[in-house]
């Protein structure tokens, strides 16, 4: 009888706790139900302090528990330590992510996703440094332990603004539009992959890259590690005042945020100076280190290729207050030819001049709006080596130019069209001045001083033609009788004649004007002769 009561009781306990255990159940779970938006605002808030020792803004969750569950943020702001007039460090609109169907019950480790809608990442620039008390606690082990215990698998962005502030407070930011940026395995004390994309505003074109970022160091921001590659295609430089052309860019990218070796290479199928030149394809292979806080680029030699002539360039590129950029470089060409470099300047479906070329000069680039002649400064020298010109009847007058500086200005077969032309010049405004220009050919030299207007093409040089020959040499029959008796007066420093010349007109008919005994003759280089006066012969 004992043992059957005993039984009936056992039982009877069974059947209440079979009953009770999923009332239990649904209680516990109504329980965390009603105070799940609560509870997993301040786990969020919690990992998000324990990682950043800062802050933490979340104005609102929202938690729906079945099927699984799916957490809602809105409106997070992380915020620098102290700093209060100043941006958050990170400011979300809205974020989403699932937990699965036991999320109700248990802290997670690993989230499968999360989705961000409207993120801006504001950063200092390097330097603003906290007090010991204000900066950000260094993290104990267990601490470390804590915070990098969840890990995102993959963060999916959607319209994320990365502003850089500049250390002076009067220089614009420097601001980033990504419009999709996808992170993997996202944790906090270790790097994480990234692949974004974005538009360059200027120029203007599309940037695709992908990396890896971190950890990230919220002390110094502008120590966070990264490294990745990129590619630039179709970006129009018309933007850009007095250069047109479409450029792409490949390359690769390494270091801490604000000091990035970067190395890649730019084609530019149809570069030009717009409304100057014609249009020649432009290769770059650059090496440079870039300032992410402020976009200062310093490059180190640069090859670029213009045509076939082979550029090299160092110096930098620094962003000035409320300006623009300021370019200081150091240019040289040792293996060059003057048909490429003319083709900037001269549009002509045949070369003006053809032969090697040595160039060295240093280009500043000034700040503003003006187009790239008008801002330009050039400083440099130049010397081009047995040249070649393309119009006969230049050719022609420098063949009757050299045998008449030979002395045999009666053989048709002497002389010699191929000339060597060497300068030193300072280009400002579309005008070159030349301090110095030699112009030679066998039996022949001219040295000229003077400024060339690169819009138009003016000319207005003087200087002095030197000759092998006497004066009296130059001509034939009784002309040369009678210039005997003046041929001393003509000879100067070891050169049988030195005549005082002028160059004006512009680059498609230039006039040569040479003084002899007090009279002007004048010829024009590319059209017909003219007259001691000037003007043109019928």
């Amino acid at each position: 009888m004992v043992a059957t009561r005993t039984a009936f009781t056992g039982w009877r306990i069974f059947l209440l706790a079979i009953f009770f255990l999923p009332v239990t159940c649904i209680g516990i779970l109504a329980w965390r139900a009603r105070h799940i938006d609560d509870f997993t605002r301040g786990w969020v808030v919690h990992e998000l302090e324990q990682r950043f020792g800062t802050q933490i803004d979340l104005a609102r969750v929202r938690v729906a528990a079945f099927p699984e569950m799916v957490v809602t943020g809105e409106d997070l702001a992380i915020h620098y330590r102290n700093q209060e007039n100043i941006p958050p460090l990170i400011h979300i609109d809205k974020f989403i992510f699932r937990l699965g169907v036991l999320g109700i019950f248990r802290v997670p480790h690993r989230i499968q996703s999360i989705k961000i809608e409207n993120m801006t990442i504001t950063v200092l620039p390097r330097g603003e440094k906290h007090s010991e008390k204000e900066r950000f606690p260094q993290n104990t082990e267990e601490n470390t332990r804590k915070i990098s215990s969840v890990v995102v698998n993959e963060i999916e962005c959607s319209n994320t603004d990365l502003i850089i502030l500049p250390k002076q407070p009067t220089k614009e930011p420097l601001d980033w539009d990504i419009h999709n940026l996808v992170l993997h395995y996202v944790t906090f004390d270790r790097p994480f992959s990234f692949h974004g994309t974005l538009t360059n505003g200027k120029p203007k074109g599309e940037i695709d890259t992908e990396g890896y970022f971190g950890p990230w160091e919220i002390d110094e921001p502008g120590s966070t590690p990264v490294s990745g590659s990129y590619k630039f295609t179709d970006a129009d430089l018309d933007p850009f005042p007095g250069i047109a052309g479409t450029l792409s860019s490949t390359g690769k990218y390494s270091g801490i945020l604000d000091a990035l070796e970067v190395e890649g290479q730019t084609d530019t199928p149809d570069f030009s100076l717009d409304r100057v030149g014609k249009p020649v394809p432009l290769h770059t292979e650059y090496s440079a280190t870039v300032d992410g806080t402020n976009g200062n680029t310093y490059l180190h030699p640069v090859r670029a290729t213009l045509v076939h002539s082979l550029i090299l360039a160092k110096g930098s590129i620094v962003k000035e207050p409320e300006k623009g950029h300021d370019i200081v470089l150091d240019v040289s060409a040792p293996k060059a030819r003057i048909e490429d470099i003319l083709s900037l300047a001269i549009n002509s479906k045949q070369p003006v001049l053809t032969g090697p070329a040595k160039i060295k000069a240093k280009l500043v680039l000034l700040p503003g709006k003006q187009k790239v002649l008008e801002k330009m400064i050039l400083d440099g020298q130049f010397g081009v080596e047995e040249a070649n010109w393309s119009n006969p009847e230049i050719r022609e007058k420098l063949e009757a130019l050299s045998r008449h500086g030979e002395g045999k200005p009666g053989d048709e077969e002497a002389g010699s069209s191929i000339s060597d032309l060497r300068g030193k010049f300072h280009l400002e405004k579309g005008v070159v001045t030349f301090s110095r220009l030699a112009f030679s050919v066998p039996g022949a030299q001219i040295n000229l001083a003077g400024t060339y207007k690169i819009q138009g093409g003016d000319l207005d040089f003087h200087g002095h033609l030197r000759m092998q020959a006497k004066l009296s040499q130059t001509v034939t029959g009784a002309k040369s009788f009678f210039l005997k008796a003046v041929d001393p007066f003509f000879s100067k420093d070891g050169a049988g004649t030195v005549l005082p010349i002028t160059i004006s007109g512009n680059r498609q008919n230039p006039t040569l004007g040479v003084t002899v005994l007090h009279k002007t003759i004048k010829k024009e280089m590319g059209g017909s002769p003219a007259t001691e006066d000037g003007k043109s012969k019928p």
